[in-house]
């Protein structure tokens, strides 16, 4: 695989008086957490949902790391649904700091393009308050959604750290199939 440089932006809301939100105005919406570890399902959202960013480190991971990295405590997944279909999903881990970290979030294709994201943002920001959190962290790169960074930045989110990582990266992104 060829090398790239990828800048990766690390963002952070330090009060839930800096959120701003923007919620959907589409009916059936639901936001609900996946009350037990399930590795199906996070490996099914990952791979569907990153295909396109390039979201490649966890494809090789075993059943076993699955469910090791779910049973990290304090670990949540939601699943963002619309008239009961899967549209999207977030991971939520707690730090020992107090932070809460986003680390990942994002819509199936089908669902891009319709503000859910923001939605969907709102959602997980209001559960990372309620687990605790001093501050409320995520990062995006630039192989990420094009709207990723200015959906972040809208909501309140504020850079604080910038890092380029010169990282191996397929020319093409692998498909959901693992097809390139």
């Amino acid at each position: 695989m060829p090398l790239r440089d990828v800048t990766i932006r690390y963002l952070s809301l330090d009060s839930p008086a800096d959120f701003v939100a923007k919620p959907s105005g589409c009916a059936g919406i639901s936001f609900a957490r996946v009350g037990a570890p399930m590795p199906e399902l996070n490996r099914f959202f990952y791979a569907a949902v990153g295909h396109r960013w390039f979201w490649i480190d966890r494809l090789p991971w075993t059943r076993a790391q699955w469910m090791a990295y779910l049973e990290q405590p304090g670990m949540e997944t939601w699943v963002l649904s619309v008239d009961g279909v899967p549209a999207g999903y977030a991971e939520l881990t707690p730090h020992d700091d107090g932070s809460v970290e986003l680390q990942y979030f994002g819509l199936l294709d089908a669902f891009i393009g319709q503000g859910l994201g923001a939605h969907m943002l709102g959602e997980t920001v209001a559960r990372a308050w309620a687990m605790g959190a001093r501050r409320v962290l995520l990062n995006t790169c630039d192989l990420d959604h094009p709207a990723a960074l200015a959906n972040y930045e809208a909501r309140g989110f504020c850079e604080y750290k910038k890092d380029v990582q010169r990282r191996e990266i397929p020319l093409t992104p692998p498909g959901v199939w693992g097809e390139a």
